[in-house]
């Protein structure tokens, strides 16, 4: 797992984290969480806390840029073996 993240974020990876929580939000929407794991709903909960809008990404740490984005592989993981 890769757990150092560069000090200035590409826009690859704020658009990873933009269409994942997208993704999330459409399950929310269309209520389809209660098929989830709990592990799964607990990452939700985590990106959740974690998510800073694309207009505050300036002002988070390095630190809580690499959390946010190591959750955000993990979720996308859990939600493609969970949607199978």
């Amino acid at each position: 797992m890769n757990t150092i993240l560069e000090p200035e974020v590409t826009t690859d990876q704020l658009s990873y984290i933009t269409a994942v929580k997208m993704h999330i939000d459409e399950l929310y929407e269309k209520q389809e969480i209660f098929g989830l794991s709990l592990e799964t709903l607990e990452l939700t909960r985590r990106f959740y806390n974690l998510y800073t809008p694309l207009d505050k990404i300036d002002k988070a740490t390095p630190f809580a840029l690499n959390q946010l984005l190591s959750i955000t592989q993990h979720l996308e993981r859990n939600l493609v073996k969970e949607s199978k």
